[in-house]
């Protein structure tokens, strides 16, 4: 991206090859040789026609609307060339300051990166980057407690205020291990920030190997959130950011977040289309029909039951209050509904297989359960732990399974996270 100054300058180099282009073909002959100035002399000649051409045919274009008009309209005098070039001149201007106003507005510009990078090669100097990262996580812990249960020293901090947890956390190990790999990270990426092919590549790169963290692309918004907020907190004097610098990360971040959402969406698309073969679909569906023979009511009653005793308990150990909205009583119209609605989602998952495209169609099947059942209030790593748990329960009970082996789980789970992915990428979309 360019900033509105270059695109000016060029824009001004372009008129001046052009206010000079006679110039050109004015050349002394006797500073060139023989043969070099008949060839160049010739070779200007031939792009001096061309030029003339198509201002000819520019004119006449122009001439012949204004003919047309005067016919449809006879009373309307024709317009000189210099009123038109001047009405196009500022019709231009303000397209070009609506366009700035709007991109301000929604906090967008065209920016290089130069700005956050030797704001963040200054931080390196005066050795803050590490702290700047480190108030990024402990503002993320505790502004969004739902992502806690993410990362193993996010666990250790359950049931505990922030006077006694914060000093103990940025003394843990894998803590500050995990702090020093964002901020190699962030290195990387400002280091390749002039090409920015590769650095797109590299993002692609970064965000699927995010995918098998579970991370999702609203998890890059609340990083990019909570960076700049670290920032304000954290950094004073020289180091503080400004409106222009502030501006320039938010552009950087955003593009992170960008190129890290396609890696994401990339291996989303990969996962769906080869996480199952065709094997294991089998054995699936298979077991599917015993679980429709027994009755999907029942069924999605004691999967449900299952997941919402789970999820509590998860809730307690966490020290977390996401309860979800629905009771947990099986007489309750909600809690049927939702229990109908996820075994008719686990349904659609199921049958939207295809050995050709596996489930990529099952994000447009799977649309109107999101957009009616669309919980935002929860914590993701919990809900899925806990409907996986009654997922297998639910089956154990109807297929008589005692010992649960360890290929059948692993496809399951993967059948449960198939469907979750699909809700992804409709709530990202939503």
């Amino acid at each position: 991206m360019h900033t509105p100054t270059s695109r000016q300058h060029r824009k001004g180099n372009a008129n001046n090859v052009k206010e000079n282009s006679f110039f050109a073909y004015c050349l002394p002959k006797k500073e060139m040789s023989e043969t070099t100035a008949t060839i160049g002399i010739g070779k200007m000649y031939e792009e001096f026609k061309i030029t003339q051409l198509v201002n000819e045919t520019l004119t006449t274009v122009i001439e012949n609307v204004q003919n047309n008009h005067d016919k449809i309209s006879t009373k309307a005098k024709p317009r000189p060339l210099s009123a038109i070039h001047e009405e196009i001149r500022e019709y231009d201007q303000l397209s070009r300051q609506l366009e700035k106003e709007y991109r301000k507005s929604m906090r967008i510009v065209d920016d290089d990166f130069e700005l956050a990078r030797a704001h963040w090669i200054q931080l390196q100097k005066s050795n803050k980057q590490g702290l700047a990262i480190r108030g990024c996580f402990l503002t993320m812990l505790e502004k969004y407690p739902q992502v806690r249960p993410i990362w193993g020293f996010g666990k250790r901090i359950e049931g505990r205020i922030d006077e006694t947890w914060k000093p103990e956390l940025v003394e843990d190990f894998y803590f500050r291990h995990h702090c020093a790999s964002l901020q190699a990270a962030l290195n990387m990426i400002i280091q390749n920030k002039d090409d920015r092919n590769g650095m797109r590549r590299m993002l692609n790169e970064m965000g699927a190997h995010h995918f098998f963290y579970d991370a999702c692309e609203p998890h890059f918004e609340v990083f990019q959130d909570c960076l700049l907020e670290s920032m304000r907190l954290v950094l004073n004097g020289g180091d503080a950011l400004d409106d222009e610098i502030e501006q320039s990360w938010i552009c950087l971040l955003q593009t992170i977040r960008l190129h890290m959402g396609e890696g994401i969406e990339i291996q989303r698309a990969n996962y769906l289309s080869q996480c199952l073969i065709p094997k294991e679909m089998e054995e699936v569906k298979e077991n599917w029909k015993k679980v429709e023979l027994y009755g999907f009511r029942k069924a999605g009653i004691t999967l449900c039951e299952s997941a919402f005793k789970s999820y509590s308990e998860l809730l307690k150990t966490h020290n977390l209050k996401m309860t979800l909205p629905i009771e947990a009583n099986k007489t309750s119209q909600s809690f049927l509904a939702l229990s109908d609605q996820i075994m008719m989602a686990l349904d659609k998952t199921i049958q939207s297989y295809t050995p050709e495209d596996g489930f990529m169609n099952l994000i447009q099947e799977i649309r109107d359960f999101v957009i009616k059942f669309l919980v935002v209030e929860v914590c993701p790593p919990l809900i899925r732990k806990s409907f996986i748990d009654g997922m297998i329960h639910m089956l154990c009970k109807i297929l008589c399974i005692k010992h649960v082996k360890e290929d059948f789980l692993h496809v399951w789970k993967k059948v449960y996270r198939v469907m979750e992915q699909s809700m992804i990428a409709n709530i990202v979309e939503y």
